[in-house]
């Protein structure tokens, strides 16, 4: 008696013998498996993968037609990366050499033990998902590899620009003393400040980026007035904003609670959704940042009345290094909304955008308490 298993796979029989498929799939229905169909040839396989995409396959090598199930294998392969295990009677060197080419989860010979189908599907599945989990971990390594190599190249770049500011004004102020008004000392000044700001601005996000652990930000929640730190965010920010091309209006709703978030990654969020609607707004505008708490979770939302962000961005805002082409000139690294995403993420919180051309922006976020992601 063949002991049955909990594993539900969709699965695609490529077999000639019609009774030594019916009997397969008799049995396979029986220990929870579904199906999908059984077919006797390489193009009625092929054929079948297009309809409907199995979870695995079991091939037979004899096949009606031309083509084998080594073959058909290689043509499956061609269409989706799909475990295959064969089920046959031919065991000869060569037979086999062209089945390893083929990378098989599993070889069985007929005729053949039902438990050891089974015990086979099992362990071909638990591979094929082992191995998908650590190729999508080696990819999103990579990835987040490339994201740093190039914030570090456009860093290196965009660092220039301030470093430029603060020697020429340094040196302006050292050997031309005299001859500037306290007005004009005061002006540089206030430049020297601006160009440190953006470069410390450059080194936070740098190192959160260079922190982060297969793409996923460190997350280190504590219990935090959000209200009051939020206030101060957009009160420094506004004292900071020495070209004062907006006024940042902060509103809260709600009593003012003591919630678990992550501090620092709170800073990211909010000064990088505040600073892209400064950015992108006209000259003269409001930005609105609202702020409602409750005991479980805080809804931040950050609206301006700017440039907007054109529909066909919208999908792929948050992806690094994505620039809309209606920008211009306003500089930028294009990696603000990825952080503000991936800090939102390490929250298990959400964030939402709404925009119109020319008329505005409203990004949207929640974010719970990490006490209620406990509980949950």
């Amino acid at each position: 008696m063949v002991a049955q298993t909990d594993t539900i796979a969709n699965i695609l029989i490529v077999e000639d013998e019609l009774v030594t498929a019916n009997a397969l799939s008799d049995v396979l229905s029986d220990l929870g498996y579904r199906v999908l169909e059984i077919v006797d040839s390489s193009d009625d396989a092929i054929a079948s993968i297009h309809r409907h995409i199995p979870d695995i396959v079991l091939m037979d090598i004899k096949l009606r037609g031309s083509d084998n199930g080594i073959t058909a294998a290689n043509k499956i392969h061609e269409i989706a990366s799909i475990p295959i295990i064969y089920l046959t009677a031919f065991s000869d060197p060569e037979i086999l050499e062209q089945v390893v080419s083929t990378s098989p989860y599993g070889y069985l010979t007929k005729p053949l033990r039902y438990a050891e189908v089974n015990m086979a599907i099992i362990l071909a599945l638990n591979k094929y998902h082992t191995e998908k989990i650590l190729q999508e971990a080696l990819g999103k390594e990579k990835e987040l590899h490339a994201i740093k190599s190039r914030l570090l190249a456009m860093a290196s770049h965009e660092f220039s620009t301030p470093m430029s500011v603060i020697r020429l004004l340094i040196w302006k102020l050292q050997n031309f003393e005299d001859q500037l008004t306290k007005e004009s000392r005061a002006k540089n000044l206030i430049s020297i400040q601006s160009a440190i700001k953006d470069i410390n601005w450059l080194l936070e996000e740098i190192k959160l980026i260079s922190c982060s652990d297969s793409g996923k930000f460190p997350f280190y929640p504590e219990k935090l007035d959000v209200k009051t730190y939020c206030q101060q965010l957009v009160d420094s920010f506004q004292a900071e904003d020495t070209q004062h091309k907006c006024q940042v209006k902060f509103h809260s709703h709600g009593k003012s609670h003591q919630l678990k978030v992550d501090k620092k990654l709170l800073w990211h969020i909010v000064m990088n959704l505040v600073s892209n609607a400064v950015k992108y707004s006209y000259a003269g505008g409001t930005v609105d940042v609202d702020l409602t708490c409750d005991p479980k979770q805080i809804i931040l939302s950050i609206s301006d009345h700017g440039i907007g962000i054109p529909e066909e961005h919208l999908n792929s805002l948050f992806m690094p290094f994505l620039r809309a082409e209606n920008v211009g000139s306003i500089k930028g690294l294009g990696m603000g909304l990825y952080i503000a995403k991936q800090s939102v993420d390490a929250h298990h919180g959400k964030i939402a955008v709404e925009s119109e051309v020319n008329v505005g922006t409203k990004f949207t976020v929640v974010l719970p308490s990490a006490e209620s992601i406990l509980k949950s």
